[in-house]
């Protein structure tokens, strides 16, 4: 009889899973996945389920990553004899703190109540420290800052530190002018 010839197939099996990846906004993210099985092995990345348009390779860059980029990557290996599907990575999208309205200078008269106000976007959650003159105010971690009964010394350049798990940014300094009430300061200056 004529000799037989024994082919050995493996069907493809995946030896290394795609990790998971937390990104900023704006940032270029990688996953990769490993797999032997008899050639050829093709690949077809998925995200939540769905396949990625020509993305065919053993890896998936996406570039230039946003919110809308979030989700879960997994990578389907097929062969002549079989497919293999890859654990899914988890894509976490962060976004930086922006600042969109700025807190404003305030004149105000002695003993009047003063606020400053700013407004941020980005990645909750969002903290905020407001400074006078670079200084920590003990307490005033709000997007808006009350001051009551001001005087003299309240006088200064009052800012905010925002920050969420990207970094921080510093609001522009907003100057607080005190000074006497218009009666009370022509009776002083006719003195």
């Amino acid at each position: 009889s004529a000799p037989a010839t024994l082919t050995l197939v493996i069907l493809p099996a995946i030896t290394a899973h795609p990790t998971d990846a937390n990104a900023t906004a704006g940032t270029n993210v990688t996953f990769s996945v490993d797999a032997n099985g008899t050639a050829p092995l093709t690949y077809q990345w998925q995200k939540g389920g769905v396949n990625i348009g020509g993305a065919t390779n053993a890896s998936i860059t996406l570039t230039n990553v946003q919110p809308v980029d979030a989700g879960a990557y997994r990578c389907v290996v097929t062969n002549p004899y079989g497919t293999a599907t890859s654990s899914a990575a988890a894509l976490t999208v962060f976004v930086p703190v922006v600042i969109t309205t700025q807190p404003a200078d305030v004149n105000a008269t002695t003993g009047a109540t003063v606020t400053f106000d700013v407004n941020a976007t980005g990645t909750a959650p969002i903290t905020y420290q407001w400074q006078k003159n670079g200084t920590n105010i003990s307490g005033a971690t709000a997007a808006t800052l009350t001051l009551t009964n001001v005087q003299d010394d309240d006088n200064g350049a009052y800012r905010v530190v925002v920050s969420n798990v990207t970094g921080s940014v510093n609001s522009n300094g907003a100057t607080l002018a005190v000074s006497l009430p218009t009666t009370l300061a022509e009776f002083t200056n006719g003195l």
